[in-house]
């Protein structure tokens, strides 16, 4: 109960308006309790957030760091 409180929390200060940070965070909100895994609702969160910075022409504004926990999250995902 105590991540969910946070997590809420958080949710409050996230941009819905902007498609490639509302997106990410909506998935990790739903994801999370549906899964039963904040390791889940995570990384699909983050490879969404990167997939959409992508497309909308972002590239740059993204770490070189965020592209491998994304990359990394990616294949932990397909072997699960």
């Amino acid at each position: 109960m105590l991540v969910g409180f946070f997590l809420i929390g958080s949710m409050a200060k996230v941009n819905f308006n902007q498609v490639d940070e509302g997106i990410p965070a909506f998935l990790a909100l739903i994801l999370i309790p549906f899964t039963y895994s904040i390791t889940q609702g995570i990384s699909w969160a983050l490879i969404a957030y990167v997939l959409l910075k992508l497309m909308r022409g972002k590239a740059r504004e993204i770490p070189v760091t965020i592209y491998w926990i994304a990359g990394l999250a990616g294949v932990v995902l397909l072997l699960i």
